[in-house]
């Protein structure tokens, strides 16, 4: 159709704030009509994160929506964009408050098994692979398939693949605390 010459007749736009916001603007119908809505996250150099809000940012699809639509028509109008990546609204900060309402979930578990379970340290924020010590005690800290469930708890808590789960050795096993 004519469209199409249309499209390509229009300058290419500066890498800005406002002209990624003006083409998304033009996209947002589209994303509204499915309960969603986009927004950016941050320019990073040529590299601009979109937040997908709403029905999309937790679609599996999303990614496809954003690579294909979003990604594309970025790119086709402001030329010097290399990436269009998307923000995980949702990811909670990696900090010893978020592993908490995790842990919080198995404690009362734990209680019962007469174990406990507290956050030793975390390396590597920000980084592809951080590492989150954890420290468990009592009785249930031998079970290994505890260990899997926690594990896997705060892998999709934090929704990263990368995240390390590391068990704290207790040096006080065998000893009574004496307070």
């Amino acid at each position: 159709g004519d469209y199409a010459v249309i499209e390509s007749d229009e300058e290419p736009l500066e890498l800005t704030w406002e002209n990624v916001d003006a083409v998304l603007e033009t996209m947002r119908p589209y994303l509204l009509q499915d309960g969603g809505n986009v927004a950016i996250s941050e320019i990073d150099g040529p590299v601009v994160r979109l937040e997908l809000q709403g029905e999309c940012g937790t679609c599996p699809s999303s990614t496809q929506t954003m690579k294909m639509g979003l990604e594309r028509k970025l790119r086709e109008r402001i030329p010097e964009i290399q990436e269009v990546v998307q923000a995980l609204p949702d990811t909670p900060d990696l900090n010893e408050e978020q592993i908490n309402t995790v842990l919080d979930s198995v404690r009362p578990f734990l209680q019962v098994a007469g174990g406990s379970i507290d956050v030793d340290s975390i390396t590597g924020e920000g980084s592809v692979q951080p590492t989150i010590t954890l420290k468990m005690a009592g009785g249930a800290a031998s079970l290994n398939s505890v260990k899997l469930e926690i594990a896997q708890r705060l892998q999709r808590h934090f929704m990263m693949s990368g995240l390390r789960i590391e068990w704290a050795a207790d040096p006080n096993a065998h000893i009574s605390s004496n307070m």
